[in-house]
């Protein structure tokens, strides 16, 4: 009989592991601690040490716009100020698709108690609103999986198993992180610095070969060696399943150069 352990596929469910893992001994363990060991898998700019862990951050499925929204004191003020700085990025990345959207200080009026997440729901009139309108919304709709702030630095991490690494969903992590960096966010994060790293497996080929980029399977060695009752622990378990299944699939030959399932397990 196969456990249901050994099926399940929901990636929520190992970033939770993951989550108990990077706060393993993160008060006084610094190389040796949990989030210490996984920062450790990469090349970051990030001295790890007793003082830096411990001072470090970690949140999970991280709303910032929504929540940065819901306390800035002037959100009026907030929107016009982030439509600004957000409309030349928008520009660049769709290489002249969005010209002028009608600008959001026009618009403030009509969208008088609309959510900035529903924004777009309410502005296709034009193209231009159309595309421009549909990625400012996404800004206050994504949560990227983590976010890890150790050391001066802001890492932020895209989670992934069952499903591939999306390049839209990529770009707007990317988009989130910089203008997190800018001055419009320096209240909250005094415009640290930033990089967006990938959590996948093997399968994910494409996603290695962009560079920062950590391997499931180096997750769940660090968390046998690290946690207690090494492998009897719940958590390592869990990571052992996500392993073996990965394994399982690999050996159907599917990569993330394949079409596959969107969104979390589909």
């Amino acid at each position: 009989m196969t456990k249901f352990k050994n099926i399940f596929r929901e990636e929520r469910h190992f970033c939770n592991h993951l989550f108990r893992l990077l706060c393993y001994k993160k008060e006084d363990g610094g190389k040796d601690s949990g989030l210490g060991r996984f920062l450790s898998l990469t090349d970051l700019p990030i001295s790890i040490n007793v003082e830096t862990v411990s001072a470090a951050e970690v949140y999970t499925e991280v709303a910032v716009f929504r929540d940065f929204y819901y306390y800035y004191p002037n959100r009026q003020g907030f929107l016009v100020a982030l439509y600004d700085i957000f409309l030349p990025v928008m520009r660049e990345q769709y290489g002249g698709k969005i010209t002028n959207p009608t600008p959001l200080r026009d618009l403030l009026l009509q969208l008088q108690g609309v959510h900035p997440k529903d924004f777009s729901r309410h502005l296709a009139d034009t193209e231009d609103d159309k595309l421009f309108y549909r990625e400012f919304s996404a800004l206050f709709n994504a949560k990227p999986d983590f976010l890890l702030i150790c050391d001066g630095l802001m890492v932020w991490l895209e989670v992934k198993f069952w499903s591939s690494f999306e390049r839209k969903q990529l770009r707007r992590t990317q988009n989130i992180a910089d203008l997190c960096s800018s001055d419009l966010f320096a209240s909250v994060f005094a415009n640290q610095p930033n990089r967006v790293v990938k959590l996948g497996s093997k399968r994910h080929i494409h996603a290695r070969r962009e560079g920062d980029f950590i391997d499931w399977a180096n997750v769940a060695q660090i968390a046998e060696e690290l946690l207690p009752h090494r492998a009897d622990n719940y958590t390592v378990k869990a990571l052992k399943a996500l392993v073996e299944m990965d394994a399982r699939k690999a050996g159907s030959h599917q990569t993330d150069a394949q079409p596959e399932a969107r969104g979390r397990a589909a």
